[in-house]
């Protein structure tokens, strides 16, 4: 079996929430508003509270506060409150993997952390869209999550050699798959039609030398899990921290002198990402 074929064999996981694709029908509609949107979203009152919750945060600084979906939507746009959605949803569609296995609070803390990294990161560098960096530093390590749901043997045994003999996770699960969660996570951005940037973000996270269309993306988010890695926000399961590609630092442009502040943003804005995603959603 190989990485594709082990996403073509999903069942649950075959597509992406509900209230993603809800909302994807109606941005598809050239007449579609403001109101619209917001009334897909106010089909789901958790989403639609968590949305408010998040545009209301450090996230965005807003002078005023956003106390309505429809206005949040003008003011941080279409596509990035489409992103949102999905972000802030996709945490309940993984809820078979056992805590013995890997503690997901930890799991999603590093991939919340990464997705805020790679949406300042994205910030600096004035992306049009900062929300999708956000999106591929969250869904970054979903492949993973696939690894232990359809291989959980092999994954096992993948993380007690990451340990034993001191390799980067992704190298060890190489060795017992054949493939890594990069390769899977970018087949189930493609089942799910993320779009191609998505996918090389998440395909190329630890190579960002081979991606072609969504270099800034991928830098970033490669950039982003080294930092929660080195500074133990959250955790993916991987025992060490993969290297760093020096590729990805020159593409991000980052002095030195910038990092701490840099960071300091990051884990303010992360630590409000918790309270206000990861938080609402465990106690659901």
């Amino acid at each position: 079996m190989d990485a594709r074929e082990m996403v073509a064999g999903l069942s649950s996981l075959g597509s992406p929430p509900v209230i993603y694709r809800n909302l994807l029908a109606v941005l598809n509609r050239p007449t579609s508003r403001a109101r619209d949107i917001a009334a897909v979203i106010g089909e789901d009152p958790g989403l639609a509270a968590g949305l408010l919750r998040l545009v209301n945060s450090s996230f965005y600084a807003f002078a005023r506060r956003i106390d309505s979906v429809e206005k949040a939507v003008t003011l941080v746009g279409t596509a990035q409150v489409r992103d949102l959605a999905l972000a802030t949803s996709v945490i309940s569609l993984f809820d078979g993997i056992p805590d013995e296995e890997l503690d997901m609070t930890r799991f999603w803390k590093h991939s919340l952390a990464c997705g805020v990294g790679a949406r300042v990161l994205g910030a600096r560098r004035g992306a049009a869209n900062v929300e999708a960096y956000f999106l591929a530093g969250l869904l970054h390590d979903l492949g993973r999550l696939v690894l232990l749901l359809e291989g959980r043997g092999m994954m096992r045994e993948a993380m007690e050699m990451a340990r034993g003999d001191g390799l980067p996770l992704h190298e060890a699960e190489r060795r017992c798959f054949g493939f890594d969660h990069a390769q899977v996570g970018q087949h189930l951005m493609e089942r799910w039609r993320l779009g191609p940037a998505l996918e090389e973000a998440v395909a190329f996270h630890h190579v960002p030398i081979l991606a072609t269309r969504s270099l800034g993306e991928t830098a970033a988010v490669h950039l982003a899990d080294l930092f929660a890695n080195t500074l133990a926000w959250g955790h993916s399961g991987a025992p060490f921290p993969a290297p760093l590609a020096p590729e990805a630092w020159v593409r991000s442009g980052l002095h030195p002198g910038e990092v701490s502040s840099l960071l300091q943003r990051v884990e303010r804005q992360w630590r409000d990402a918790v309270d206000l995603i990861l938080e609402p959603a465990a106690s659901a």
